[in-house]
């Protein structure tokens, strides 16, 4: 009766640690119309902060270009660029926390790390993910950010709707 108990508890467990949302932000592609539609309707297309105003600019494509005779994956590669259309610095009380990228119904959930350009201006911040699904080149996505305030903890949503895939050979 007591293994049972104990195995009744593991599966119980296993359970809900599947179904934990960090789990979700690890570039896993979920299908979820209910978490898509909160997405939209947190986000905008201009964010104002500290006075400024600031919009996403978006890259995507997947490289093709021949890699020799080892085949090789084609992941999506992510840009992302939070511009202060005022052209003053990025205020360093935001951080990017997420990207979203929504396809449809799916979702593709990941991290950002530092972008790969030598030169950006300090009105931009630039962004970067190499590992995304391999979805078609030539379709529409959604690209959306999670933006946190570093000082109050807040966080805001800021999309670029219909941004086409690109296929770079």
């Amino acid at each position: 009766m007591i293994n049972i108990l104990k195995l009744t508890a593991f599966v119980l467990f296993v359970i809900q640690l599947s179904s934990c949302e960090r789990d979700k932000i690890n570039g896993d592609v979920i299908s979820d119309t209910k978490f898509a539609s909160e997405l939209y309707s947190k986000s905008v297309d201009t964010l104002s902060f500290q006075s400024s105003k600031y919009i996403l600019e978006v890259e995507l494509y997947r490289d093709f270009f021949p890699g020799g005779p080892i085949p090789r994956k084609n992941p999506l590669v992510v840009s992302i660029y939070l511009v202060n259309i005022d052209s003053l610095p990025v205020s360093e009380d935001i951080e990017i926390r997420r990207l979203y990228l929504i396809n449809d119904q799916r979702i593709w959930i990941a991290s950002l790390n530092e972008g790969v350009q030598t030169y950006v201006p300090d009105f931009k911040q630039e962004k970067l993910n190499n590992s995304g699904p391999e979805w078609n080149t030539g379709i529409l996505v959604n690209v959306i950010i999670e933006i946190e305030s570093k000082l109050t903890k807040d966080k805001f949503y800021l999309i670029a709707k219909d941004q086409k895939i690109k296929r770079i050979e």
